[in-house]
């Protein structure tokens, strides 16, 4: 998220230690326009609307590691097996009445009953365009405690896992969808609407070419002040980065992303899509693309048994 929005963002947090609520009609501000005078990291080719290489090949370059500041670590050579094996195709989709009750199960029911709706469309929902095919992982990084000890737990910690500080009453959310630290989950905006939560997208000389091909998912994660850094700041993230419960429900999201569009689409993460802009943001943090994998072959297997 951008510093605007992690600030008003802590200023909710900060009103709801105190007893207080804001409005839900959210004001985020205008961006700053931006230029963008390069492809981005991935090389993104504007006719084709896809990033270079096979769907692997994206898929590994769009989850290079993401270290404290937003610096990338090393580019990854390969994807763990699901994503080699399977990213791009339609091989081994779940049906969609067997998608349907696991999602219920988990109490992601509004996500079950858009099954069958289509999702949005690059350039602003134009039929011709490609369909989404960038599933992109944000953290929040929020609440920022600063140079505060963590709490005790913060899976289960009531303030930093309440998902009503991301709702506005406008719609005006910086994502589709909130996964908690428990997982439970903010539908803030269905698959099919055209959303735009990286400054890559927005950038004024693309227009809305990209407006459609993306869908934004953030994780809540709260941050500290790393002290080996000057000034105010949020870098210091906990370790691990995500509870078990975010994995197994952003497996769940991905896998019905997937099926609304066809095809398993391809994982990518913030900070390497906005990667050579100005400000870039550093999320998501102490990602562990191997416990995602993972959390996907058990909900992929478990789907596969209830055929």
């Amino acid at each position: 998220m951008n510093s605007f929005s992690r600030i008003l963002l802590c200023v909710c947090i900060l009103c709801a230690m105190t007893g207080k609520t804001l409005a839900g009609n959210c004001s985020f501000g205008k961006r700053a326009p931006i230029t963008v005078h390069h492809n981005g990291f991935c090389k993104f080719d504007f006719d084709t609307l896809s990033y270079a290489g096979a769907p692997a090949q994206q898929a590994a370059c769009l989850l290079t590691p993401v270290g404290r500041a937003g610096h990338l670590g090393k580019s990854r050579q390969t994807v763990p097996a699901f994503f080699a094996e399977l990213v791009g195709t339609s091989r081994e989709l779940p049906e969609r009445d067997v998608l349907a009750v696991a999602l219920n199960e988990a109490k992601l029911n509004e996500m079950a009953a858009s099954l069958a709706k289509p999702v949005s469309r690059g350039r602003d929902n134009d039929p011709a365009a490609r369909a989404a095919t960038y599933f992109v992982i944000h953290d929040t990084s929020t609440p920022n405690y600063g140079d505060l000890p963590w709490p005790v737990n913060i899976d289960t910690d009531p303030k930093i896992n309440n998902l009503k500080r991301y709702a506005c009453d406008n719609d005006i959310e910086r994502a589709h969808v909130f996964i908690n630290r428990a997982g439970e989950v903010l539908f803030a905006h269905d698959f099919g609407v055209p959303w735009r939560a990286t400054k890559f997208e927005t950038a004024q000389n693309f227009g809305l070419a990209l407006r459609g091909l993306y869908l934004h998912i953030e994780l809540i994660q709260p941050r500290r002040r790393a002290a080996d850094f000057r000034g105010k700041n949020d870098f210091e993230a906990p370790s691990p980065g995500f509870s078990p419960a975010q994995y197994d429900t952003l497996a769940l999201v991905y896998i019905a992303a997937s099926v609304r569009a066809g095809f398993w689409m391809i994982p990518a993460f913030h900070s390497v899509i906005d990667e050579g802009i100005r400000e870039k943001h550093d999320d998501p943090q102490n990602f562990r693309l191997e416990d995602f994998a993972a959390s996907l072959e058990r909900s992929r297997n478990g789907l596969k048994q209830q055929r």
